[in-house]
């Protein structure tokens, strides 16, 4: 799983949201890795080939005229993968935290 994937379906875990207002809460997170708005919207076409996420309504934008937006949530599945790849980062964050005294081996 693409870390960009990962951290959306993390923050659609507090709840659902479009991709605008996911875009902003990834700026607030981590500014420094903010995806371009065509590149958010192929990880959400990913989350939703692999049913980690499900389209559950849209809203009309205040940008005026144009598609309405998609309004997104994590599902089940979305869940438990974004647990699992959070152990898997859990685990090589210790060992890149672990002191040792075998550096440069």
């Amino acid at each position: 799983m693409h870390l960009t994937l990962f951290q959306i379906l993390a923050l659609l875990g507090s709840g659902p949201a479009d991709a605008l207002t996911l875009l902003e809460r990834l700026g607030r997170l981590a500014p420094s890795d903010v995806p371009s708005l065509p590149a958010l919207y192929r990880h959400l076409r990913r989350g939703l080939d692999e049913s980690w996420l499900v389209v559950v309504g849209t809203e009309e934008g205040d940008s005026g005229p144009g598609r309405p937006r998609q309004i997104y949530r994590i599902t089940a599945e979305g869940a438990a993968a974004v647990r699992a790849r959070a152990r898997a980062l859990d685990t090589f964050t210790a060992l890149a935290l672990e002191e040792s005294g075998g550096e440069g081996t």
